[in-house]
């Protein structure tokens, strides 16, 4: 028995020990705790797969990476499904690119191949057409021409460079002649990499649509689009459009009369940039775009267990307890958490700290891992847990915001901004833009406020003290007078500088 084994099986009546599961979905499989045992489409937005979507949009935390992750771990499952994520960071097109191209056509041609490639990689994992011609020469291809198509892992050679990237497809040949003899003349065997992008085309949709692969899946998930992303880099916005343009067409031609899908899963924030700067964008995100978003006040209000988020946490309680053979309720989250609060439930208590995000929840249940609380957890625990949870998570609030900021102005934002509007309460919006443009930012001071408000770090806030968060959607704030609104924090930015009563 190793030492892990010994640990788990020992008795506790309290938290330390539990595993609620990892903020980061690259975590998530560790210490026999899987993705799969944990993941539920509590939203229901993998249907609208079937419907042409392709896009998945969001906040940072809110799932993205943990549903391409999902799909990507259930593959590897089953026999007739085969997926690959792919990041964008993790190879650099224009190393790869400005020995062979003009700029121009840099990122389409480079996306282009690197989805050519991964698709016949799929293709020749799939062992169902391993004794078929097209099997054997597409594997031949791949070993022929290793460190030529696996620009995506840097491994770009000194011929690579010399040669433009050349490819050698005589393999294919002897299977494909019919297409290549389009495009080449009949003694041609080699070409630079962006010349065989057609042929390679017109094959990877023969072999998709013949009967032995129609009716598998071949998933190619591109995530973490926002690692190196400079909003301000013209070269990296371009980069993205032309991914999503790329992505469309392969989806709705290349794959249209068979099961290959393209997914793109991209923060919100990259989102609206992209809408500002090209004129197809605003379409491509109307017609393809799955919105994931965790607030559903009128689910909540009718029956909290209804809530997507406590059905979340509720499986991941769950789980625990089985665990560590722990009796529980129907409702496993009254079982670790005390109600106290005769106004509000625990559960609600806790949400009111979040930004309604998974990983605001597991960031939350993670503090209970790390220590010892006797459960069910009282008030008092209760405020400790939430004092810990705000202060881990504003590393995250503050890794989201660098996208628009840069290190000084963050500092300023936390220790000059934030404690400002707290000192000061009952602010008008013109008053914070008086204190902001005092505060030596790069932009214009109505830019700060409407950053800080799209992410709700700002929240209107009327008379009667209610708060209107950018991310619920039922809020009216746009027909509201703003005149007779101000402005305040949220509990999890406030209660960094004042304790929880």
């Amino acid at each position: 028995m190793g030492i892990f084994e010994k640990n788990k099986s020992l008795p506790s009546n309290d938290t330390k020990g539990f595993y609620f599961g990892s903020p980061e979905a690259e975590g998530e499989n560790i210490n026999g705790y899987k993705l799969i045992d944990y993941f539920e489409d509590y939203l229901d937005i993998l249907d609208n797969l079937q419907r042409g979507k392709f896009i998945f949009s969001g906040r940072k935390g809110v799932g993205k990476s943990a549903i391409a992750k999902f799909i990507k771990d259930k593959s590897d499952l089953t026999n007739d499904s085969f997926a690959t994520i792919l990041r964008i960071s993790d190879f650099d097109i224009q190393k790869s690119i400005q020995h062979t191209l003009d700029e121009k056509r840099n990122e389409m041609l480079l996306f282009e191949w690197l989805i050519l490639i991964n698709i016949v990689k799929l293709i020749v994992k799939n062992h169902h057409s391993q004794y078929t011609m097209a099997y054997s020469k597409l594997q031949k291809f791949l070993e022929n021409n290793s460190g030529i198509i696996d620009v995506d892992k840097f491994q770009i050679d000194e011929g690579f460079k010399k040669s433009g990237g050349e490819v050698s497809f005589g393999v294919l040949t002897h299977a494909f002649g019919g297409v290549f003899k389009k495009y080449f003349d009949v003694k041609v065997t080699k070409a630079p990499f962006f010349k065989i992008i057609d042929p390679l085309k017109d094959i990877v949709k023969l072999i998709l649509d013949y009967p032995v692969n129609r009716e598998l899946e071949f998933w190619l998930l591109f995530d973490d689009l926002d690692i190196n992303y400079d909003i301000k880099n013209d070269y990296d916005n371009q980069k993205i459009i032309e991914l999503l343009r790329l992505a469309k067409y392969y989806n709705n031609n290349i794959f249209l009369n068979n099961k290959a899908k393209i997914l793109v899963f991209i923060r919100d924030d990259i989102r609206g940039n992209l809408i500002s700067k090209f004129p197809d964008s605003a379409k491509i995100f109307a017609s393809y775009e799955i919105v994931i978003n965790w607030y559903n006040h009128y689910a909540s209000s009718l029956d909290e267990n209804n809530n997507p988020l406590k059905k979340l946490v509720n499986k991941r309680i769950e789980i625990n307890f089985k665990n560590h053979n722990i009796k529980f309720s129907n409702d496993p989250w009254n079982s670790l958490f005390k109600n106290d609060n005769v106004l509000k439930s625990s559960f609600k208590s806790v949400l009111d700290f979040t930004f309604y995000r998974p990983r605001d929840v597991i960031t939350f249940l993670s503090v209970l891992s790390n220590e010892k609380y006797p459960f069910p957890i009282s008030s008092i625990n209760l405020k400790r847990i939430l004092e810990k949870y705000i202060n881990i998570n504003l590393a995250e609030i503050k890794s989201e915001l660098s996208l628009h900021f840069n290190e000084r102005e963050k500092d300023i934002i936390f220790r000059l901004l934030f404690p400002f509007i707290i000192e000061n309460q009952g602010l008008k919006y013109d008053l914070i833009l008086m204190k902001i443009s005092e505060l030596n930012f790069d932009m214009e001071p109505n830019k700060v406020v409407d950053i800080l408000l799209s992410y709700s770090l700002i929240v209107y806030q009327n008379r009667n003290g209610d708060l209107y968060f950018n991310y619920r959607e039922d809020t009216e704030l746009e027909r509201m007078d703003k005149d007779d609104l101000s402005l305040t924090l949220p509990k999890c930015i406030y209660h960094h500088y004042r304790r929880i009563n």
